[in-house]
Protein backbone atom coordinates (compact mmCIF):
# COMPACT_ATOMS: atom_id res chain seq x y z
CA UNK A 1 0.00 0.00 0.00
CA UNK A 2 1.04 3.27 -0.85
CA UNK A 3 1.86 4.97 2.91
CA UNK A 4 1.47 8.49 1.18
CA UNK A 5 -1.83 7.67 0.01
CA UNK A 6 -2.96 6.73 3.14
CA UNK A 7 -2.07 9.40 5.06
CA UNK A 8 -2.32 12.25 2.42
CA UNK A 9 -6.16 11.88 2.93
CA UNK A 10 -5.76 13.39 5.95
CA UNK A 11 -4.61 16.53 5.02
CA UNK A 12 -6.50 18.70 3.30
CA UNK A 13 -6.58 18.41 -0.98
CA UNK A 14 -4.45 20.64 -2.78
CA UNK A 15 -3.08 22.84 -0.03
CA UNK A 16 0.71 22.48 -0.12
CA UNK A 17 1.88 24.95 2.99
CA UNK A 18 0.71 24.85 6.50
CA UNK A 19 1.17 27.01 9.39
CA UNK A 20 2.28 25.44 12.95
CA UNK A 21 -1.41 26.38 13.72
CA UNK A 22 -2.57 24.70 10.80
CA UNK A 23 -0.68 21.39 11.85
CA UNK A 24 -2.02 21.27 14.98
CA UNK A 25 -5.13 21.20 14.01
CA UNK A 26 -4.35 18.34 11.63
CA UNK A 27 -2.50 16.04 14.10
CA UNK A 28 -4.48 17.00 17.23
CA UNK A 29 -1.98 18.87 19.21
CA UNK A 30 -1.25 22.23 20.04
CA UNK A 31 0.72 25.00 17.98
CA UNK A 32 3.19 25.14 20.37
CA UNK A 33 3.72 21.66 20.14
CA UNK A 34 4.64 21.75 16.41
CA UNK A 35 6.71 24.87 16.86
CA UNK A 36 8.61 22.72 19.07
CA UNK A 37 8.96 20.03 16.86
CA UNK A 38 9.96 22.16 13.92
CA UNK A 39 12.83 23.64 15.71
CA UNK A 40 13.89 19.96 16.95
CA UNK A 41 13.17 18.82 13.59
CA UNK A 42 10.62 16.49 14.17
CA UNK A 43 8.57 18.12 11.65
CA UNK A 44 10.62 19.76 8.94
CA UNK A 45 9.90 23.31 7.20
CA UNK A 46 11.45 26.50 6.07
CA UNK A 47 11.54 29.97 8.30
CA UNK A 48 10.91 33.01 7.25
CA UNK A 49 12.21 36.07 8.88
CA UNK A 50 9.36 38.85 8.97
CA UNK A 51 9.92 42.08 8.99
CA UNK A 52 9.89 44.40 11.98
CA UNK A 53 9.51 47.86 13.35
CA UNK A 54 12.69 49.41 15.09
CA UNK A 55 11.33 48.87 18.42
CA UNK A 56 9.94 45.46 18.08
CA UNK A 57 11.76 41.91 17.35
CA UNK A 58 12.22 40.38 14.23
CA UNK A 59 9.26 37.52 13.83
CA UNK A 60 10.01 34.00 12.47
CA UNK A 61 7.44 32.54 10.63
CA UNK A 62 7.07 28.83 10.02
CA UNK A 63 6.15 27.25 6.86
CA UNK A 64 5.47 23.36 6.54
CA UNK A 65 5.37 22.00 3.71
CA UNK A 66 3.00 19.11 2.92
CA UNK A 67 5.44 16.54 2.82
CA UNK A 68 6.78 17.83 6.04
CA UNK A 69 3.77 16.90 7.87
CA UNK A 70 3.31 13.37 6.03
CA UNK A 71 6.66 12.14 7.28
CA UNK A 72 5.88 13.55 10.90
CA UNK A 73 2.63 11.24 10.26
CA UNK A 74 4.78 8.37 9.09
CA UNK A 75 7.17 8.60 11.82
CA UNK A 76 4.53 8.63 14.70
CA UNK A 77 2.39 5.90 13.24
CA UNK A 78 2.23 3.33 15.82
CA UNK A 79 0.49 0.61 13.00
CA UNK A 80 0.97 0.29 9.50
CA UNK A 81 -1.57 1.23 6.93
CA UNK A 82 -2.72 -2.37 6.02
CA UNK A 83 -3.42 -3.00 9.68
CA UNK A 84 -5.49 -0.49 9.71
CA UNK A 85 -7.23 -1.74 6.67
CA UNK A 86 -7.51 -5.30 8.16
CA UNK A 87 -8.82 -3.92 11.25
CA UNK A 88 -11.36 -1.92 10.00
CA UNK A 89 -12.46 -4.93 8.11
CA UNK A 90 -12.92 -7.16 11.52
CA UNK A 91 -14.58 -4.28 12.87
CA UNK A 92 -17.31 -4.16 9.51
CA UNK A 93 -17.48 -7.87 9.83
CA UNK A 94 -18.99 -7.20 13.19
CA UNK A 95 -21.74 -4.69 12.12
CA UNK A 96 -24.95 -5.55 12.16
CA UNK A 97 -26.76 -6.14 8.49
CA UNK A 98 -28.72 -2.72 8.79
CA UNK A 99 -25.30 -1.08 9.89
CA UNK A 100 -23.83 -2.68 7.06
CA UNK A 101 -26.42 -1.72 4.39
CA UNK A 102 -25.99 2.19 6.58
CA UNK A 103 -21.80 1.63 6.27
CA UNK A 104 -22.77 0.79 2.19
CA UNK A 105 -24.65 3.92 1.37
CA UNK A 106 -21.82 6.01 2.52
CA UNK A 107 -19.30 4.25 0.78
CA UNK A 108 -21.13 4.18 -2.54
Amino acid sequence: MNLNAHFGQLLPPGQEWFSPKEVAALIGKTDQFVRDCFLNQKILGHTATGRARQTQEKRQRYQIHRDGVLLFLLRTANYEPEDFLCQMGELIRHRSPEEKRTLKQFLD
